[in-house]
């Protein structure tokens, strides 16, 4: 299951200005006490939610929107890419430890700081200022490359409750299941294999 994972990313490297790839023991490692199908359908959850925050980056408009030239200008070439995803909820510091979930999330397998973009989503209750959202941002912004590439967007959720979300999408990135664009199919088996034996991947376009 690993090769053919690991072939059909490097396919999808091909024709696709972004790849998002999840690996799929890593979703596990969220609830790692879970019977396997409970532990699955939480996952799904994760990704349902990783989904759901990429669309509404676009079609709910916010305090501070993102538009599709936003988009493009991480994604555009961007490479490989992961999603973190972290939220707080009545933290006295609350945007400190969403981003610190959302960059600790196990989703990222990878050196945040190689990362060549940053697309960030901020999604807060009512009470929410754009100060808030913006420090959320600069605190990633001091995470990773300083010559990286980073747009964000914030809006209001009435449904939160003191709560902050926080989404991560890094573009470029290198994990041991990536390597260059130039890495052969071999190398990338190798790598992935140093990492982790039993593994797999799921990619989204």
């Amino acid at each position: 299951r690993m090769e053919q994972a690991l072939w059909g990313l490097d396919r999808l490297k091909k024709y696709c200005d972004t790849t998002i790839v999840i690996p799929n023991d890593k979703l596990l490692e969220i609830v790692p006490r879970l019977p396997l199908d409970q532990a699955f359908k939480v996952a799904d959850e994760v990704l349902m939610e990783a989904l759901k925050g990429l669309t509404e980056i676009i079609t709910k408009p916010g305090l501070v929107n993102i538009d599709y030239a936003d988009i493009k200008t991480i994604m555009a070439n961007g490479g490989v890419a992961m999603i973190g995803i972290g939220e707080s909820e009545g933290s006295t510091d609350r945007v400190q430890e969403a981003v610190n979930d959302a960059i600790n999330s196990p989703l990222i397998e990878a050196d945040i700081r190689q990362a060549k973009g940053a697309l960030v989503r901020i999604v807060g209750d009512p009470n929410m200022s754009v100060m808030e959202a913006q420090r959320a941002a600069d605190l990633i912004q001091k995470q990773i490359s300083p010559s990286a590439k980073l747009i964000w967007g914030a809006s209001i959720d009435p449904e939160l409750e003191n709560k902050v979300k926080v989404l991560i999408v890094l573009t470029g990135v290198k994990s041991p299941y990536i390597l260059d664009g130039k890495a052969s199919l071999t190398d990338m088996k190798k790598a992935a294999k140093i990492s982790s034996l039993d593994s797999t991947i799921d990619t989204i376009q």
